[in-house]
Formats: structure tokens, sequence, C-alpha cells
């Protein structure tokens, strides 16, 4: 009897001591956690993207239990399965991932910018809001991630359309002067810019298209569409968020296992009826899952094409009552039409026999055919350009035309000792560069333009034997100047830029290497628009055309603001010469012995040694020789600006100049062009 007793009391121990767990299960096995929820050791639920993220988001740890480096993948998603709907378990395999309707994919489609289940059910913002993705990935307005370079590439990556809805998908910027401007030309405050509650009379404040760039501090909701509202709006009972995210049957688990999340178009009525989807495109409205043929009050869509494919008119229209803003868009195979800064584009069209042109579009149907202009007369083409035609989305050809270099502006407007002064566009590539150490800014040497971006100077204007190569961020650019002095109002179309950054030869050692290999490449911050009296000057390095232009006595030309004269100070207006080409050889015996060195083999000479002269100031500019093509003279850049001998004067006047050979540098030079 006693051992009865005993025998009954530890089984009754047994059973009170594994009650709670078997209720635990039996509570788990009961308890239903979304589709897209891990099932805690607790029966507690959270989201699927908080498992294996590094922070314990069960209470008992049970989300970060299967993620030791030496669980494998298999592994993890075997015990993802366990933890989720028994259903998905029995029917997908363990590297895959169960639709709402049942059927399955792979894992790694969920929340990836693609739809992969047919009820799309793997791609909705209940599911893929808390995603978490790499640094170098673009994360989609409802939460998917997609790769970085989706953004505005012409292709929909992302299910609702953010990656090619995105304000600087389209140049613009949708908050000025704290306002919004709606669709329909209307503004609102940019306070109600995406806050939940659609302000415009259109609804075009709270669309994806309104709110893909928004991001949402840790505290606030973020909606499907992007907007962002207080935090606790989901699931509250309250629509907040304008296409009723924070209210889904997904989000807040009124979904029974099995059902679909593709909601039914909304029940409407109105006058504006929503058109069928556009072939190649597909259209975002203001109003979720609105369906073909519904009806509605207001109704704005926006169209996205796919790539190779461009909409006919405007890309966004609205309605109202029944009035449509614009034709509804069409996507059709398009000819994109980039704007060259060198030609004019005009699209030809005909009219009952009557032939004509117009201004071409940003994109152009299949058929179109332009007629190309040189925007001169800064810019010319050689040959006639011909007719460009749209053939299956692309151009048959890309007409273009040159930057007229070299020529000088006629007629213009009234360095150098014994100079005389510089007509406005008679050298129109001479820069004049600044050091910016100094207020107001100093000139301190020349330059010549030989693209919209870049000039060639002498290497010693940015150089000290200290600190050899001087930083970029200390010099600016001034072209189409005739006053010395950065700031002078007088000169009227000037333009500017810094300097972001100095090329100079490697073997450039200055006054310790004889000044050999004196050249530098000045590239722009800011590149110049050519205009008339901004051009830039003519390279050619063919070496036979170098040897007939660098003859003897033939004269070329040369500017600067250098000291006026052997004992004088710099000049206020620019100043020109033309100096003859002298032989090496006559060079090298007029000069004196101490500054025979200093003419090394790069280095070409011009001078009369008579009195007139280049002097400090003058360092850099260009020394060009014109060539008669076409009817026009055209100079083409043949020396730089180098070294001089000196005496006891401050500029001597009586001595050739050294000019650093362009020819001897073309590899240099054209790595930069």
């Amino acid at each position: 009897m006693c051992v009865l007793k005993m025998f009954v009391f530890i089984l009754s121990f047994i059973f009170v001591a594994i009650s709670p767990a078997v209720s635990s299960v039996v509570k788990h096995a009961t308890h239903s956690c979304s589709v897209n929820e891990f099932s805690c050791a607790d029966s507690s639920c959270i989201s699927l993207s908080s498992i294996c993220d590094g922070a314990r988001d069960c209470d008992d740890g049970s989300d970060e239990a299967h993620c030791s480096p030496g669980s494998n993948l298999g592994g993890l998603t075997e015990d993802l399965v366990l933890h989720r709907d028994r259903r998905q378990a029995s029917q997908c395999r363990r590297n895959q991932w169960q639709c709402r309707d049942g059927s399955c994919i792979s894992f790694d489609g969920k929340c990836d910018g693609m739809v992969d289940c047919p009820d799309k059910s793997d791609e909705t913002h209940a599911l893929c809001r808390k995603t978490r993705c790499q640094p170098n990935w673009f994360r989609c307005t409802y939460g998917a991630c997609v790769d970085g370079t989706a953004p505005c590439n012409g292709i929909v990556e992302c299910a609702d359309q953010s990656d090619e809805l995105l304000p600087r998908c389209r140049n613009e910027t949708e908050e000025s002067q704290n306002r919004f401007r709606c669709a329909d030309g209307s503004f609102i405050s940019a306070a109600d810019h995406c806050d939940g509650t659609p302000n415009c009379p259109d609804g075009s404040d709270e669309t994806v298209r309104a709110c893909s760039d928004k991001t949402c501090p840790g505290y606030l909701f973020q909606c499907a569409y992007g907007a962002c509202v207080d935090q606790g709006s989901d699931c509250n009972g309250i629509n907040e968020c304008a296409d009723g995210s924070d209210e889904s049957d997904e989000l807040c688990n009124r979904m029974l296992p099995g059902t679909s999340t593709t909601k039914p178009p909304p029940v409407a009525t109105g006058n504006c009826v929503f058109p069928p989807q556009p072939d190649h495109g597909s259209f975002v409205s203001n109003v979720p899952n609105a369906a073909p043929g519904q009806r509605f009050s207001v109704l704005t869509l926006n169209v996205t094409c796919r790539r190779g494919y461009g909409p006919i008119g405007s890309e966004t229209v609205f309605c109202y009552e029944g009035i449509w803003s614009d034709a509804i868009p069409q996507c059709v195979r398009l000819c994109k039409v980039v704007v060259h800064p060198s030609v004019t584009y005009r699209c030809l069209v005909a009219s009952d026999g009557v032939k004509g042109s117009r201004n071409c579009n940003k994109y152009e149907p299949n058929g179109t055919v332009i007629s190309p202009e040189c925007n001169s007369p800064n810019y010319y083409s050689a040959n006639p350009l011909s007719n460009m035609r749209c053939i299956d989305g692309s151009w048959n050809h890309v007409a273009t035309c040159s930057p007229e270099c070299g020529r000088v502006t006629p007629d213009g407007i009234d360095l150098i000792i014994d100079g005389r002064n510089a007509k406005r566009g008679e050298l129109p590539w001479h820069v004049g560069i600044y050091r910016k150490t100094r207020d107001p800014y100093e000139q301190i040497c020349g330059g010549s333009l030989v693209s919209n971006s870049l000039v060639i100077s002498a290497a010693h204007c940015f150089w000290s034997d200290a600190n050899q190569v001087l930083p970029a961020a200390n010099y600016a650019v001034a072209a189409g100047k005739i006053y010395r002095p950065w700031n002078n109002p007088r000169d009227v179309g000037a333009q500017k830029s810094n300097v972001s950054e100095i090329r100079i030869p490697q073997r450039f050692q200055g006054n310790q290497a004889n000044f050999q290999d004196d050249i530098a490449l000045l590239v722009l911050e800011t590149a110049f628009v050519y205009a008339t009296y901004i051009r830039p000057v003519c390279l050619n390095f063919d070496i036979n055309f170098d040897r007939a232009q660098l003859q003897p006595g033939i004269m070329g030309k040369v500017a600067g603001w250098g000291l006026t004269a052997a004992n004088g100070t710099a000049s206020p207006i620019l100043k020109v010469v033309e100096l003859p080409y002298v032989d090496i050889s006559i060079c090298i015996n007029a000069s004196p012995v101490n500054f025979r060195e200093y003419i090394t083999s790069d280095k070409i000479c011009a001078g009369y040694g008579n009195g007139t002269a280049l002097c400090r100031g003058d360092s850099g500019g260009g020394l060009a020789f014109p060539e008669r093509e076409r009817g026009n003279d055209r100079y083409y850049l043949r020396g730089i600006v180098s070294t001089a001998a000196s005496n006891d004067d401050a500029c001597n006047a009586h001595t050739l100049t050294t000019f650093t050979q362009i020819i001897k540098h073309e590899h240099f030079i054209k790595e930069s062009l």
C-alpha cells in the first residue's frame, strides 16, 4: 500500500511538473502567427526580418538561438519553418517560402522587388517594411531591397515602382520655399506633404510619386507609399495613412492562413474612369488597388514605361469630375534626344505638302527625322551634317560639331613691353590665372583654353622648390577678360572657375632641373560655355605641320598682363604682341652663357631682343601661329611662355624668350583631353 501511494504521488508530481510545458505546446499549436512572422518559444510573434539580426527580439532569445557561425542555411530555414504556420512547413521545401495562396517560391524571392507569388504576397508593405538592406542596396518605399544602381536607371526594379518615381529621376524638387506643388498646379504647405492626409485637391501629395524619397525617423510609422505618421498608428483602428496601409489586414494579423493579400479594387463612383494599363508600361494612381474601368471623382495617373520606351505627352495627368488635364499617356518606342551644346536639333514635319520644322522633344517616336545645325559661330563642322533618323528606338547616327578653335573675333573692341592693347576677342583662348590667397585675387600667370574645362599653362606658376606642386584650391581662372582685376565690371561676359586639379609632369623639378617640362594642365571645377569671346585654341600634333609653322621669321601671337616697362608695373589692360620664331641655334648663341642651360630639349625661342619682350605676369601664356583654312585664319598653339634671361632690371626687355614646345608633350596633353 505504501508503495502504491508513493507511485501515485510520483505520477501526480510528474503530471504537475510537466503540465505547464504541455500547456505551452498546446498554446503554440493553437496560436497562429502571421505567415510573415516568427513564433518565439513563448508563443509571441515577431517579424521574420528580426531573426538573426544580432538583437534579442524574443524575450527568450529564440530568434537568435539558431544563428551560430556553424549553422547552415538548411538548419536555419528548418527552424524558421517550424516556427511558422503549420501549412507552410507541410507544403514547401526547406529552402522555399510559402505564399499566402499556398504556392512556394525561393526564400530569396521574398522582398527582392520582383513579384514572384501569384497573389503578390511576397512583396507587401506588411511583410517587407522592416527588412534591413545592405548599405550598398536601394530600399524600395515599401521595404524591399534591390541593387544600388536601381534608382533612375530606366528599369522598374521595385514592385511599387518607387525606384523610378524619385524626384531626382525627373530632375525635380518636390518642395520649394516651404511649399509643395500639387499635380494640378496648386500649392500646399510643405508640412502637409506626405503626412498621411491628402491635402491637394487631386490627392497628389500622398502618392508613391510624391513620397518615394521620404525617410521616416525611427519613432514614426512609414506608410506603404512613403508618408510618415505618428508612432502607434499601425493597427489602432484608425486609417492614418492615405492608402490604409497602417490598418491592412496582413499587418494587423486579421487574415486567416491561405487568404490572399491582394485587396479587391476599391468601390468608387465618379466621372474619372481608370484607363486600361498601357502597353509596355504601367500606371500608378493616387487610389490604391484601383483597377481599369473603375470610376472616381478625382484620379491622378503617373506612367512608367519599360526600358527603351517612353511616354508620349505628360508623364503625369490628373482628372477631376471627368475632365483630364492632358491626354492619357502611352508608352511607345522612343529615341532620346540628348542635348549637345554644339548642335541645335530641329525635328522635321510635313503637313499638306508643306515642310517645316519644330523644336524636338526629349523623346521622339520611331520615324522622326532630325535636321542638325551647328551652333555657329562657336561650333562648326568640316562636312555638311546629315539628317538623323529614329529607327527602332535608336538614332541611325548622332550629329555633333567641333568647337571653333583658334578663330579670332573680327571687329573686336579696342604684354608685354611695347605691346599694344588687345581687342576683345582677339585671343579668345587666353585666360588669366589668379592666386586666391590674397583678397582681391591676384593675377600671376596666363594660360590657353584648349577645351571648355582644360587650360594649358606653365608648371612654374604652381610650384615652389620647398613645397613643390601647390594646392589647386589656391587658384582660379577667368576667361573673356580684358581688364586685369578679378572683378572688373567692364569685363562683360567674362566667365570664372576655380581650379579642381593641377597636373604637372613628374620630371618637372623647377629651377633644379632648368625648368625642363615646364607645362601644367589645369582642370576646371566649372566648365566654360563657349561664346563669341571665349573659344579654345587649336591643337595639332602633326610633326610636319609643326615644322611648317615654326620657320624663322614667322610671327606668332601671345598675350598677357605682364610688366609694361623694364622696371614698370603690371598692365591693367590685356596686351598682345607678335613675336617671330627664332631658330634654336641662333637663340642659344644670342643668350647669355649662364642662361643657355635653361634652353632644354623641349624649348623653342621667339622674340626680337630689341625691347619688345615678355615679362613677369606673362608666364604660361600661349604662343600661337596662324594657318589659313577655308578662307579663315586659325591659330594653333605651339609654345607656352616659360623663361627668359634676367638682368639688373625687373624685366629684361632685350632678350629672347623660351617657350615649352607643345608637340614635345603630346601624350601628356592627350591624356587629359
